[in-house]
């Protein structure tokens, strides 16, 4: 079956430079004419012989004016790419004389560079296709034929004189648009303490009234709060400072000891030597460590 070749039209001009655009029914350039001429055949772009669509191809073109061939220089650079291709195919080549069965390198293959345009040509018109039929069923796009537009303006077609709108309107179309969301209040410059040196302190009385002796890594060995880690070690250092326990460590970074203090240090540092409860309470401020 022999296919009619698509028509080439140009619009009009007072010029023949003003009316290089080219329009034809279902493309418009050179690659998709040769890209239309494949898909019209059902042939695969990856393994169609481009040099057999030359005359297909240069028929297509062949209704053009002589006095317009130059103002189309990318059909033509594409036409000649494929009379160059179709001409490697008929002709033989010298073989090399150090392998008769190889082919001399002739620099690039103008069939393999033509073919990737055509590969990179048809990826961007999908992809432009698919978001135009994206953006038509999500949004919808009103768009104007270049045909109707042309015969209009030819006409001298203007719009129906209609009252200026209203400026307002404008501003509550747009109010509809956005929504400013009110900025968050800002966080509190002093966030109230909720782990304490009392309670951590009572925690670590606790753990040697049932034992001799309290390891701090042991009693820390599932907190992953930097901030209860830090108050139980400054509560272990205030329970030392009030003389109720005693803290050792054998070696740097090592494991570190603490057990309750026996009657005779608390003699010593003038305490009752029954005594044994909290005293005083602590002063969470800190002001001691200072």
């Amino acid at each position: 079956m022999t296919l009619a070749p698509p028509a080439i039209v140009f619009g009009e001009g007072r010029r023949p430079e003003a009316a290089t655009r080219v329009q034809l029914e279902a493309f418009e350039g050179p690659l998709a004419l040769l890209l239309a001429l494949i898909e019209a055949r059902q042939l695969d772009i990856l393994t169609v012989p481009l040099g057999a669509l030359a005359d297909a191809y240069l028929e297509a073109l062949s209704g053009l004016d002589d006095d317009r061939m130059g103002h189309v220089s990318a059909f033509v650079t594409v036409a000649s790419q494929l009379i160059l291709i179709k001409s490697r195919a008929m002709l033989p080549r010298p073989a090399v004389a150090a392998d008769p069965t190889a082919l001399p390198d002739e620099g690039t293959d103008p069939e393999a560079e033509l073919r990737a345009r055509l590969l990179l040509y048809r990826a961007h018109r999908d992809a432009g296709r698919q978001l135009q039929d994206e953006a038509e069923r999500r949004v919808g796009l009103f768009r104007r034929e270049p045909g109707a537009a042309h015969a209009a303006a030819v006409a001298g077609a203007r719009p129906v004189e209609l009252p200026p709108l209203d400026p307002r309107s404008l501003a509550a179309a747009l109010d509809g648009l956005a929504r400013l969301v009110p900025p968050a209040p800002p966080p509190p410059e002093a966030v109230a303490r909720t782990i304490t040196l009392a309670s951590r302190a009572e925690i670590i009385r606790s753990a040697l009234r049932g034992a001799d002796v309290v390891v701090l890594q042991e009693l820390l060995r599932h907190v992953r709060d930097r901030v209860v880690v830090a108050v139980t070690f400054l509560a272990m250092l205030e329970l030392m400072k009030r003389h109720e326990i005693v803290v050792e460590q054998a070696e740097p970074w090592g494991p570190i000891v603490a057990r309750r203090t026996t009657p005779d240090e608390r003699a010593i540092a003038g305490l009752s030597a029954e005594a044994d409860g909290p005293g005083a309470p602590i002063d969470e401020s800190l002001e001691s460590f200072a």
